[in-house]
């Protein structure tokens, strides 16, 4: 099926969100906050101050509050624009992060060090760094200190594979390397050429700017939202554009204006008095992308789970019952539930390790079929996502990178009340650490009046028998019991005091 795309923005003095939507249906939400701007993407001029040699890691400062995390003997995937790293031409099959020989200088305590964030702090986490630089520009992303030319694994055409890689390569020097983004297909010559030649120039005033600095110093920044959005998913597949700001909306024409001026009648000025983000029902999907469960069309649902450690999935039939057999019936529901899946994650922003949990097929074509399909739905992510084959309890292991917070930590802070468990103590567990209290107090609260201060729906939520006991207890002890409502108090708590005559506390 064709994937139609369209970018919608919201902008305002304090905030910018853009959401990405493929068919009408919301798949990607980026969002800048003027007292939280994302430094993924950006260099600096860092300085280590401490060593982990257990870990072949470090810490280095780099001018915030955290110190940045810092792996000294990385992975070639921790490179920023892995979504366009293509297969190395040197090999037989497509890899997914070439391996390149860059050799770092070992690093020892106080040394200076130029680092690249490629992920924001997340919780208590400082960001993580690393020291392959890159630096996407329009149609390239350039790496300095390798030679090196990769071409999208993307772009499919073997002539237009061809052409792009010789047209990179006779422009390229010893010491870079380029990848060549999936917007460069059809791209005329010349504006490759720029390309590269802007991109060499901005190398050149990184390494200025370095030399001249003292550390810690942010010698790179790399553009904000709106330019990152134009800069890599503005492509020919997106229909339109639609921004609400009357500046904003003049900045991204002014823009297209000069890149693509056949793409300006795509960008559309949204005028309605109906704020955006409702007009396009984007606002109820953020809505709902704040809770675990996701009903699906015909009846099924999934429902997703996020921890410290890992994202889980679990899909269910719900009520849906098929009309053939039961493993018919489990089989179209965990084929329905994978583009949710994929979407939902792509929605949420939820990386790391995933668990997805499909309903048991007992039908190894069925199996199969399932995780072609999934495969099949991670192409549409430009995140780097990988799926391992189906487990025989129907479960699938996956990783998809995270550069950022999800969602739903992006959007909320933990409760102070459960401390970020998600649920809080019943009316019952409540009550009964007020009885265990009473308990301990025992003898000691002969005369007195216990006075027990609650929300009044808590006071409601109360089963007849907790009551009693709290009742029967004070009784036991020569103590009354008094009941007191107060609506502007925590709903989940209880506030004992022990009241006794003024004469008696003399």
């Amino acid at each position: 099926m064709e994937v139609r795309r369209s970018l919608v923005v919201n902008a305002t003095p304090m905030e910018t969100r853009v959401a990405l939507l493929e068919n009408g249906q919301v798949c990607e939400l980026f969002i800048e906050r003027t007292t939280h701007v994302s430094q993924v993407g950006d260099v600096y001029k860092g300085r280590v101050a401490k060593l982990l040699q257990g870990m072949q890691s470090a810490f280095v400062t780099i001018g915030g509050s955290k110190d940045g995390f810092l792996y000294l003997d990385e992975p070639e995937a921790h490179r920023l624009g892995t979504e366009d790293l293509a297969e190395d031409e040197d090999s037989d099959a497509a890899l997914e992060f070439p391996s390149f020989p860059v050799n770092l200088p070992p690093v020892k305590e106080g040394d200076e060090v130029l680092v690249q964030v490629v992920k924001d702090p997340i919780g208590s986490k400082g960001p993580r760094l690393t020291r392959h630089i890159s630096f996407p520009g329009r149609f390239l992303v350039f790496m300095p200190g390798i030679d090196h030319v990769g071409i999208s694994r993307k772009i499919t055409n073997p002539e237009e594979r061809e052409r792009l890689r010789a047209l990179v390569r006779s422009h390229t020097q010893p010491g870079e390397g380029f990848i060549v983004r999936t917007a460069a297909i059809g791209e005329k010559d010349e504006d490759l050429v720029s390309d590269v030649a802007f991109l060499r120039e901005l190398w050149a005033e990184v390494q200025q700017r370095t030399q001249e600095g003292r550390s810690p110093a942010l010698v790179w920044q790399d553009s904000r939202l709106l330019q990152k959005v134009l800069r890599d998913l503005f492509r020919e597949e997106v229909a339109s554009f639609w921004v609400d700001q009357e500046e904003t909306y003049q900045e991204v024409v002014e823009f297209v204006r000069k890149l693509h001026p056949e793409w300006v009648e795509r960008v559309k000025h949204f005028t309605s008095d109906l704020p955006i983000f409702e007009a396009f029902a984007i606002e109820k999907e953020i809505e709902a992308a704040r809770h675990p469960k996701v009903f699906l069309k015909h009846g099924g649902s999934i429902v997703i789970n996020q921890t410290e450690a890992l994202v889980s999935v679990d899909v269910n039939t719900g009520k849906f019952v098929g009309k053939k057999d039961l493993e018919e019936t489990v089989y179209l529901t965990n084929r329905e539930a994978i583009p949710e899946i994929i979407r939902q994650l792509r929605l949420r922003n939820l990386g790391g390790i995933i668990v997805i949990d499909f309903i048991d097929m007992m039908d190894s074509a069925h199996r199969e079929a399932v995780m072609k399909q999934l495969q099949e739905e991670l192409l549409r992510d430009r995140n780097h996502a990988r799926a391992v084959e189906i487990s025989d309890f129907g479960l699938v292991e996956m990783t998809r990178k995270r550069t950022g917070p999800s969602l739903d930590r992006l959007l909320t802070t933990p409760c102070p009340h459960c401390e970020g468990s998600g649920r809080r103590i019943s009316a019952e567990t409540a009550v009964l650490s007020v009885y265990r209290e009473m308990a301990r107090l025992g003898s000691r609260l002969k005369g007195a009046t216990v006075q027990l201060t609650l929300h009044p729906e808590l006071k409601v939520a109360l089963q007849a028998e907790t009551k009693e006991g709290i009742l029967h207890l004070a009784k036991a002890f020569g103590a009354k019991v008094q009941w007191i409502d107060r609506a502007d108090g925590a709903l989940h708590t209880v506030e004992m005091e022990v009241v006794r005559k003024p004469e008696e506390r003399a």
